[in-house]
Protein backbone atom coordinates (compact mmCIF):
# COMPACT_ATOMS: atom_id res chain seq x y z
CA UNK A 1 0.00 0.00 0.00
CA UNK A 2 1.13 3.76 -0.96
CA UNK A 3 0.25 6.90 0.29
CA UNK A 4 -1.10 7.36 -2.96
CA UNK A 5 -4.26 4.55 -2.76
CA UNK A 6 -5.10 6.76 0.45
CA UNK A 7 -5.16 10.06 -1.55
CA UNK A 8 -7.80 8.39 -4.57
CA UNK A 9 -9.77 6.69 -1.68
CA UNK A 10 -10.44 9.86 -0.05
CA UNK A 11 -11.01 11.55 -3.27
CA UNK A 12 -13.24 9.27 -4.33
CA UNK A 13 -15.09 8.81 -1.07
CA UNK A 14 -15.54 12.97 -1.00
CA UNK A 15 -16.43 13.47 -4.63
CA UNK A 16 -18.50 10.05 -4.92
CA UNK A 17 -17.18 9.65 -8.89
CA UNK A 18 -14.85 8.74 -10.27
CA UNK A 19 -14.78 11.59 -13.22
CA UNK A 20 -14.28 14.15 -9.97
CA UNK A 21 -11.89 12.62 -8.21
CA UNK A 22 -9.62 12.13 -11.43
CA UNK A 23 -10.15 15.96 -11.88
CA UNK A 24 -9.38 16.57 -8.58
CA UNK A 25 -6.17 14.36 -8.45
CA UNK A 26 -4.94 15.87 -12.01
CA UNK A 27 -4.67 12.18 -13.38
CA UNK A 28 -7.05 10.03 -15.97
CA UNK A 29 -10.13 8.28 -14.54
CA UNK A 30 -8.88 4.97 -15.37
CA UNK A 31 -5.61 5.46 -13.09
CA UNK A 32 -8.25 5.89 -10.49
CA UNK A 33 -10.77 3.03 -10.96
CA UNK A 34 -7.34 0.90 -10.51
CA UNK A 35 -5.65 2.01 -7.56
CA UNK A 36 -9.42 1.66 -5.71
CA UNK A 37 -9.57 -1.58 -7.56
CA UNK A 38 -5.44 -2.52 -6.28
CA UNK A 39 -6.32 -0.66 -2.55
CA UNK A 40 -9.47 -3.58 -2.47
CA UNK A 41 -7.40 -6.54 -3.39
CA UNK A 42 -5.12 -5.63 -0.85
CA UNK A 43 -7.25 -5.04 1.80
CA UNK A 44 -9.61 -8.09 0.89
CA UNK A 45 -12.54 -5.75 0.76
CA UNK A 46 -14.82 -3.53 -1.66
CA UNK A 47 -14.81 0.18 -0.41
CA UNK A 48 -17.03 1.27 -3.11
CA UNK A 49 -20.29 0.04 -4.75
CA UNK A 50 -20.21 0.85 -8.60
CA UNK A 51 -23.47 1.94 -9.86
CA UNK A 52 -23.03 3.08 -13.57
CA UNK A 53 -20.73 6.51 -13.55
CA UNK A 54 -21.66 7.33 -10.00
CA UNK A 55 -20.00 5.57 -7.03
CA UNK A 56 -21.36 5.60 -3.14
CA UNK A 57 -19.11 4.02 0.39
CA UNK A 58 -19.75 0.32 1.37
CA UNK A 59 -20.56 0.72 5.26
CA UNK A 60 -16.48 -0.83 5.33
CA UNK A 61 -15.63 2.49 3.07
CA UNK A 62 -17.83 4.47 5.18
CA UNK A 63 -16.36 3.29 8.56
CA UNK A 64 -12.54 3.83 7.05
CA UNK A 65 -12.63 7.08 5.59
CA UNK A 66 -12.54 9.45 8.62
CA UNK A 67 -9.64 7.55 9.97
CA UNK A 68 -7.67 7.64 6.80
CA UNK A 69 -8.20 11.41 6.77
CA UNK A 70 -6.99 11.58 10.20
CA UNK A 71 -3.87 9.34 8.89
CA UNK A 72 -3.77 12.35 5.95
CA UNK A 73 -4.39 14.76 8.21
CA UNK A 74 -1.46 13.61 10.72
CA UNK A 75 1.08 12.98 7.80
CA UNK A 76 0.69 16.61 6.18
CA UNK A 77 1.24 18.13 9.29
CA UNK A 78 4.22 15.97 9.94
CA UNK A 79 5.47 16.91 5.92
CA UNK A 80 5.34 19.95 7.12
CA UNK A 81 7.49 19.99 10.22
CA UNK A 82 9.95 18.09 8.46
CA UNK A 83 10.04 20.60 5.56
CA UNK A 84 10.62 23.46 8.67
CA UNK A 85 13.03 21.24 10.32
CA UNK A 86 14.90 20.89 7.19
CA UNK A 87 14.86 24.83 6.90
CA UNK A 88 16.11 25.70 10.08
CA UNK A 89 12.93 26.89 11.11
CA UNK A 90 12.05 24.30 14.33
CA UNK A 91 13.14 21.22 15.80
CA UNK A 92 15.53 21.18 18.91
CA UNK A 93 18.89 22.90 19.50
CA UNK A 94 21.12 22.42 22.66
CA UNK A 95 23.69 24.99 22.83
CA UNK A 96 26.67 25.13 26.01
CA UNK A 97 27.37 27.90 27.52
CA UNK A 98 29.45 29.59 30.52
CA UNK A 99 29.09 31.59 33.25
CA UNK A 100 31.23 34.48 32.10
CA UNK A 101 28.97 33.66 28.54
CA UNK A 102 25.72 35.47 30.74
CA UNK A 103 27.88 38.91 30.92
CA UNK A 104 28.14 39.37 27.27
CA UNK A 105 25.79 41.48 25.60
CA UNK A 106 26.05 39.85 22.05
CA UNK A 107 25.39 36.27 23.83
CA UNK A 108 21.90 37.66 25.45
CA UNK A 109 20.80 39.42 22.51
CA UNK A 110 21.77 36.73 20.12
CA UNK A 111 19.79 34.08 21.78
CA UNK A 112 16.92 36.67 22.22
CA UNK A 113 16.62 37.35 18.40
CA UNK A 114 16.91 33.75 17.38
CA UNK A 115 14.26 32.42 20.03
CA UNK A 116 11.74 35.21 18.64
CA UNK A 117 12.58 34.41 15.07
CA UNK A 118 11.68 30.82 15.80
CA UNK A 119 8.90 30.35 18.23
CA UNK A 120 8.70 26.88 16.78
CA UNK A 121 12.35 25.76 17.91
CA UNK A 122 13.03 24.16 21.28
CA UNK A 123 15.86 26.01 22.58
CA UNK A 124 18.02 24.09 25.33
CA UNK A 125 20.64 26.23 27.02
CA UNK A 126 23.36 24.37 29.21
CA UNK A 127 25.64 25.62 31.37
CA UNK A 128 29.06 24.21 31.19
CA UNK A 129 32.76 25.27 30.92
CA UNK A 130 34.79 25.73 27.66
CA UNK A 131 36.34 22.21 28.46
CA UNK A 132 33.25 20.13 29.12
CA UNK A 133 31.70 22.42 26.12
CA UNK A 134 34.57 20.67 23.64
CA UNK A 135 33.58 17.16 25.15
CA UNK A 136 29.72 17.75 24.93
CA UNK A 137 29.91 18.70 21.44
CA UNK A 138 32.24 16.15 19.97
CA UNK A 139 29.91 13.72 22.08
CA UNK A 140 26.88 15.09 20.42
CA UNK A 141 25.66 15.95 23.39
CA UNK A 142 25.19 19.50 22.25
CA UNK A 143 24.81 21.30 18.89
CA UNK A 144 27.10 23.87 19.92
CA UNK A 145 28.61 26.09 22.92
CA UNK A 146 29.66 29.42 23.49
CA UNK A 147 33.30 29.36 24.77
CA UNK A 148 36.07 31.29 26.17
CA UNK A 149 39.66 31.24 25.46
CA UNK A 150 42.72 32.53 26.77
CA UNK A 151 46.32 32.66 26.06
CA UNK A 152 49.37 34.39 27.53
CA UNK A 153 52.40 34.42 25.17
CA UNK A 154 52.99 31.53 23.00
CA UNK A 155 56.23 30.16 24.86
CA UNK A 156 55.94 25.99 26.06
CA UNK A 157 55.55 27.34 29.95
CA UNK A 158 53.14 29.60 28.96
CA UNK A 159 51.29 26.62 26.60
CA UNK A 160 51.56 23.91 29.83
CA UNK A 161 50.00 26.45 32.00
CA UNK A 162 47.16 26.75 30.01
CA UNK A 163 43.93 25.38 30.95
CA UNK A 164 41.92 25.00 27.66
CA UNK A 165 43.86 25.59 24.53
CA UNK A 166 42.20 26.85 21.22
CA UNK A 167 40.98 23.68 19.49
CA UNK A 168 41.90 22.88 15.98
CA UNK A 169 39.77 23.20 12.84
CA UNK A 170 40.17 19.77 12.22
CA UNK A 171 37.00 18.68 14.50
CA UNK A 172 35.53 22.21 15.36
CA UNK A 173 34.11 25.20 13.05
CA UNK A 174 33.81 28.15 15.44
CA UNK A 175 32.91 31.74 14.59
CA UNK A 176 35.40 34.44 16.96
CA UNK A 177 32.14 37.00 18.07
CA UNK A 178 34.69 38.97 20.13
CA UNK A 179 38.34 39.46 21.40
CA UNK A 180 39.01 40.66 24.30
CA UNK A 181 42.26 41.12 27.12
CA UNK A 182 42.65 41.31 30.96
CA UNK A 183 41.52 43.89 33.71
CA UNK A 184 40.87 43.71 36.77
CA UNK A 185 37.53 43.89 39.07
CA UNK A 186 37.47 45.61 41.75
CA UNK A 187 34.84 47.17 44.32
CA UNK A 188 33.92 50.56 43.28
CA UNK A 189 35.44 51.99 46.51
CA UNK A 190 38.76 50.23 46.06
CA UNK A 191 41.94 52.76 46.08
CA UNK A 192 42.97 51.85 42.15
CA UNK A 193 38.70 51.89 41.09
CA UNK A 194 39.55 55.14 39.61
CA UNK A 195 42.91 54.51 37.54
CA UNK A 196 42.60 54.82 33.79
CA UNK A 197 44.83 51.27 33.71
CA UNK A 198 47.13 49.22 36.40
CA UNK A 199 50.39 47.21 35.79
CA UNK A 200 50.24 43.76 37.53
CA UNK A 201 53.64 45.11 39.69
CA UNK A 202 50.89 47.34 41.21
CA UNK A 203 48.68 44.57 42.37
CA UNK A 204 51.64 43.15 44.37
CA UNK A 205 50.04 43.99 47.94
CA UNK A 206 46.45 42.52 46.52
CA UNK A 207 44.18 39.84 47.95
CA UNK A 208 43.11 37.30 44.64
CA UNK A 209 39.84 35.77 44.11
CA UNK A 210 40.54 32.79 41.89
CA UNK A 211 38.74 30.98 39.68
CA UNK A 212 40.97 27.83 39.26
CA UNK A 213 38.94 26.04 35.88
CA UNK A 214 38.30 28.58 34.35
CA UNK A 215 39.74 28.80 30.76
CA UNK A 216 38.71 32.74 30.33
CA UNK A 217 40.66 34.48 33.15
CA UNK A 218 43.94 33.29 34.43
CA UNK A 219 43.72 30.01 36.72
CA UNK A 220 46.29 29.37 39.34
CA UNK A 221 49.13 28.43 37.08
CA UNK A 222 48.72 31.70 34.76
CA UNK A 223 48.30 34.37 37.60
CA UNK A 224 51.65 32.84 39.34
CA UNK A 225 53.06 33.08 36.05
CA UNK A 226 52.21 36.84 35.03
CA UNK A 227 52.94 37.44 39.14
CA UNK A 228 56.44 35.82 39.28
CA UNK A 229 57.11 38.31 35.81
CA UNK A 230 56.61 40.95 37.79
CA UNK A 231 58.18 40.13 40.32
CA UNK A 232 56.13 39.08 42.91
CA UNK A 233 54.19 36.04 44.64
CA UNK A 234 50.26 36.53 44.36
CA UNK A 235 48.29 36.07 47.97
CA UNK A 236 45.84 34.14 46.56
CA UNK A 237 43.21 35.43 49.63
CA UNK A 238 40.08 32.44 48.40
CA UNK A 239 39.33 30.34 45.48
CA UNK A 240 36.19 29.79 44.19
CA UNK A 241 34.12 27.60 41.16
CA UNK A 242 32.23 30.16 39.45
CA UNK A 243 32.23 33.73 38.28
CA UNK A 244 29.39 34.52 40.39
CA UNK A 245 30.71 33.73 43.24
CA UNK A 246 33.86 35.47 42.38
CA UNK A 247 31.66 38.81 41.38
CA UNK A 248 29.76 38.03 45.18
CA UNK A 249 33.17 38.08 47.06
CA UNK A 250 35.31 41.15 45.33
CA UNK A 251 31.50 43.20 45.72
CA UNK A 252 32.19 43.14 49.05
CA UNK A 253 35.83 43.83 49.51
CA UNK A 254 37.15 40.31 49.94
CA UNK A 255 39.67 40.94 47.32
CA UNK A 256 40.36 41.82 43.73
CA UNK A 257 40.19 39.44 40.36
CA UNK A 258 41.38 38.86 36.77
CA UNK A 259 38.67 39.42 34.42
CA UNK A 260 38.07 39.57 30.54
CA UNK A 261 37.54 42.99 29.75
CA UNK A 262 35.77 43.80 26.20
CA UNK A 263 33.31 45.98 24.61
CA UNK A 264 30.32 43.93 25.24
CA UNK A 265 31.43 42.17 28.65
CA UNK A 266 29.23 43.72 31.78
CA UNK A 267 29.50 43.26 35.34
CA UNK A 268 27.74 44.07 37.75
CA UNK A 269 27.20 47.77 38.45
CA UNK A 270 29.16 48.06 41.90
CA UNK A 271 31.97 46.59 40.30
CA UNK A 272 34.72 48.27 38.41
CA UNK A 273 37.12 46.66 35.42
CA UNK A 274 40.21 48.97 35.14
CA UNK A 275 42.65 47.58 31.71
CA UNK A 276 45.80 45.94 32.65
CA UNK A 277 48.79 47.27 30.69
CA UNK A 278 52.07 45.66 29.68
CA UNK A 279 50.71 42.21 30.01
CA UNK A 280 50.45 39.96 26.69
CA UNK A 281 47.16 38.28 27.66
CA UNK A 282 44.36 37.71 24.48
CA UNK A 283 41.32 36.01 25.06
CA UNK A 284 38.79 34.63 22.45
CA UNK A 285 35.03 34.74 22.93
CA UNK A 286 33.68 32.28 20.09
CA UNK A 287 30.56 29.85 19.14
CA UNK A 288 31.93 26.58 17.96
CA UNK A 289 30.36 23.76 16.34
CA UNK A 290 31.41 20.24 15.40
CA UNK A 291 32.66 20.05 12.25
CA UNK A 292 30.40 18.07 9.77
CA UNK A 293 27.09 18.75 11.67
CA UNK A 294 24.08 18.53 9.97
CA UNK A 295 21.53 20.43 12.38
CA UNK A 296 20.49 23.47 10.37
CA UNK A 297 19.90 25.42 13.45
CA UNK A 298 23.55 25.54 14.09
CA UNK A 299 24.13 27.43 10.82
CA UNK A 300 20.38 29.77 11.40
CA UNK A 301 21.42 30.34 15.41
CA UNK A 302 25.74 31.36 13.63
CA UNK A 303 24.12 33.65 11.06
CA UNK A 304 21.82 35.21 14.00
CA UNK A 305 25.20 35.52 16.21
CA UNK A 306 27.20 36.92 13.49
CA UNK A 307 24.70 39.47 12.12
CA UNK A 308 23.98 40.44 15.91
CA UNK A 309 27.89 40.84 16.42
CA UNK A 310 27.97 43.08 13.10
CA UNK A 311 30.49 40.30 11.50
CA UNK A 312 28.92 40.35 7.74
Amino acid sequence: MELRHLRYFVAAAEEQHFGRAAEKLHVTRPAVSKIIADLEDELGMMLFERRGHRVTLTPAGKRLLPDVKSVMIMLIDAFKMARKVSEGKAGNLSVGYGALTLHNTLFRESIKQFKDAHPDVALTLVELATHAQLKAVSDGRIDAGFMHFGTLGTSPQHKRNALVPMPDKASLDWLTIENGHLGVLMEESHRFAGKKSLALSDLANERFIVVPKSSASPGYGMLHLMCQQAGFEPHVEQEVDSFAAMFNLVSVNIGIALCVRGRNFTYPRQLRVVPLRQVDYSTDFIVGWLKGQTNPLVAVLVETVRRVAGLH
